[in-house]
């Protein structure tokens, strides 16, 4: 649940699914694991299902779990990647308790830690068997469908398992600082509107009282000082949400390139790297339509001030200058007004 406190978003309050759209989550995972042959599923903090099990494996799904000692197993197992891949800041890649090769990636938001993506289910050589029917009778498993469900599960090289965590990691803690972005920006430009509606109002009454003009003259000018500050903020974030953009059309370049030289065997790739480039693509539509619209606030912002300097300047023009202000400033709040509709599409 989205909080503020003290003009900043909460991070204690803060979930995965107010930063990122858990349907295109569930899609993104959906396509990576299967074209990278391994299950994914996204948690909150406490370890709760944010997505749906993506690609689970029959070994997993239809047995471990199914065992209320495997469950709980598994459980501690998963809260230990997440808390050894949190502590290093990337993905931690290691073996679970029933010995397949499980990692964890972090989800991250400004150095704060919301939720984790756990991926795995593979292995990288032959299943130990007898190891595993071993396991079986503590599980409450029969052996013999213990082992025919291990002899399914997908043998990926080390190489890719390292690079399938990674690039896990850095798409999609991309969508999380992309969709933190939004929310500051979402709550400046609720500001900005709120600060030039104030404006507005002050403005409103220089024009009906001269007798006042000097003193709400002084809150005109504090007010817009505050919005010319808004405006240099939504410009750092606009900054920064281009940057994550070039880094996810690199991501989805690296993984195009990879899928052609794979041929056949990198089909699966090229499924990645879709979703990856039609990221990027909307992240920098939005990013360009954002700048536009800062852009003409700043312009109205430098006509508002101005404006405003010219009542203090010319006090017989006073009528005419205040009319004038107050068309800039009704123009400034319909802007305003677009770059919150624009995040909260």
């Amino acid at each position: 649940m989205i909080e503020y406190k003290d003009q900043k978003i909460d991070f204690d309050k803060l979930e995965i699914k107010d930063i990122i759209d858990v349907h295109v989550l569930q899609s993104f995972l959906d396509n990576f694991a299967i074209a990278v042959n391994c299950a994914a599923v996204s948690v909150d903090l406490n370890g709760q299902e944010v997505t749906k099990p993506s690609y689970y494996r029959d070994f997993c799904q239809e047995y471990i779990h199914k065992s209320t000692v495997g469950d709980q197993r598994c459980a501690v197992c998963h809260n230990e990647m997440g808390e050894k891949a949190v502590k290093q800041g990337k993905p931690y890649i290691g073996h679970c308790h029933a010995g397949l090769i499980d990692f964890a990636a972090p989800i991250m938001v400004e150095g704060h830690h919301i939720g984790t993506v756990l991926g795995g289910q593979i292995l990288d050589s032959q299943p130990n068997v007898e190891k595993m029917r071993d396991m079986a009778p503590e599980l409450g498993i029969a052996p013999d469908d213990i082992e025919k469900a291990a002899k399914k599960i997908d043998i990926v090289s080390a190489r890719n398992i390292q690079a399938a965590a990674e690039v896990l990691f850095v798409v999609v803690n991309s969508m999380a600082q992309s969709g933190y972005s939004r929310l500051e920006i979402e709550y400046l430009s609720n500001t900005l509107a709120d600060n030039f509606i104030r404006i507005s109002e002050v403005v409103e009454n220089l024009t009906s009282s001269a007798a006042d003009i000097s003193a709400n003259q002084q809150v005109l000018e504090a007010e817009i000082t505050e919005v010319g500050t808004l405006i240099e903020q939504i410009e750092k974030i606009m900054a920064s949400i281009m940057d994550i953009a070039k880094r996810i059309k690199m991501i989805g370049l690296n993984a195009s390139i990879e899928a052609a030289r794979l041929g056949t065997d990198g089909q699966g790739f090229a499924v990645v790297a879709n979703e990856i480039q039609h990221l990027s693509a909307n992240t920098t539509q939005v990013t360009a339509q954002v700048t536009n619209l800062n852009k003409s606030i700043s312009e109205k912002l430098a006509s508002t001030v101005e404006n405003s300097q010219k009542t203090l300047e010319v006090t017989e023009n006073q009528s005419a200058e205040m009319k004038d202000l107050y068309a800039t400033i009704q123009e400034s709040v319909k802007l305003a007004e677009n770059i919150r509709v624009l995040f909260t599409e």
